[in-house]
């Protein structure tokens, strides 16, 4: 039993870090790598819902910081929670970006009708929140040992990474601080890499549009099919005659030799014909860093008991938040529904060979 003069370090606003408030996150999280998956186009929407929640969880844990009210225990807890919500938005956002390559492919036309605003700005948005979370989880460790009201009792927490259980004060605070260090750095990097191919893919469609060629040539293409002419026989004497004088490989294959090629050209083996292994991928992938994090943030509330029994109770931020959720699995059902597990687009198969003149 913790002693009554240090049971504030051990307790938590539950309108900030309860149960209603951690099932929301763990959900909303998961249904949003799901959605974004199967039905892109509501990404944009999906992403600054999450987005927003968190950013509105460490605005509410700032308020509480900067009254005195917010303990060492409940600031991991909301660390533990908005961190998850990164990681969901990173792979989110990955996902987004290779389904919408895909589209507009297959439409070039599509991004225009869509609403440029919230297609294109939810990757900065995203970038700003995470990158202030970094910052106010390296701002919580750093300070930790001062952390919060009663800092005295915080080197009696406990915290968690997976089922081991490291003093918050010690050698918990020293993985922290690291791994917080390298997430944040791999994060810089990857986001300065992202900024800088966009920023040149954008250089060379600008480049592209403002050419001289771009500018004068037709937008049209007109194809011809070349017609089949019977060659008069002393015509196709002197042509075959001088076709047997030009090396092997310049002259015109057969259809036999076409098929023999073919055979032996190795086939590209598929995972399925209907399920689509970066889906199942991005899954396990995000499977595994949700049950790390849930077990990791259940165990620390577990290990680190409260006598105070508010924070069992069910007020209205928790029940908002579970709230939220509805939106979202309705969404998820809806897209599961009329995509399933499938490939949403399938590589295109190569034509028979075609005489076409292109101009």
């Amino acid at each position: 039993m913790v002693a009554n003069d240090c049971t504030v370090a051990f307790t938590s606003n539950p309108d900030i870090s309860g149960v209603g408030v951690r099932i929301s996150f763990y959900l909303q999280t998961f249904l949003l790598v799901i959605l974004v998956d199967r039905s892109w186009e509501d990404a944009p929407s999906a992403l600054y819902t999450l987005i927003a929640t968190s950013g509105g969880l460490q605005v509410a844990a700032l308020v509480q910081a900067k009254v005195g009210k917010l303990s060492l225990l409940q600031a991991l807890q909301v660390s533990n929670l908005v961190w998850l919500a990164n990681f969901g938005t990173f792979v989110a956002l990955a996902s987004y970006s290779r389904q919408k390559a895909k589209s507009n492919k297959r439409d070039p036309d599509a991004a225009k009708r869509r609403g440029k605003f919230l297609d294109y700005h939810v990757k900065y948005v995203a970038m700003l929140q995470t990158l202030m979370s970094m910052a106010l989880t390296l701002y919580m460790w750093l300070t930790a040992k001062t952390f919060g009201p009663d800092a005295q009792c915080s080197g009696l927490l406990r915290y968690v990474f997976f089922v081991i259980r490291a003093p918050a004060l010690g050698s918990g605070r020293l993985a922290g601080i690291t791994i917080s260090v390298l997430l944040a750095a791999v994060y810089i990097c990857v986001t300065a890499h992202e900024l800088h191919s966009s920023y040149l893919k954008r250089n060379q469609r600008r480049q592209r549009g403002n050419s001289p060629a771009v500018r004068n040539s037709t937008t049209a293409s007109v194809v011809y099919h070349l017609p089949t002419v019977a060659r008069p026989t002393h015509l196709r004497a002197a042509f075959n005659s001088s076709t047997d004088r030009l090396p092997q490989d310049t002259r015109t294959s057969s259809p036999e030799s076409i098929k023999r090629a073919t055979r032996r050209r190795s086939k590209k083996r598929r995972w399925s014909s209907d399920l689509d292994p970066m889906f199942v991928g991005i899954m396990i992938f995000y499977a595994t860093v949700l049950v790390y994090s849930v077990v990791s943030t259940e165990l620390m509330v577990a290990f680190n008991p409260s006598d105070d029994d508010v924070i069992k109770e069910w007020g209205f931020g928790q029940i908002l938040a579970i709230i939220v959720v509805i939106p979202s699995a309705i969404s998820v059902a809806n897209a599961l529904a009329e995509h399933g597990f499938r490939r949403l687009s399938k590589p295109k198969r190569a034509c028979g060979p075609e005489a076409q003149v292109t101009t």
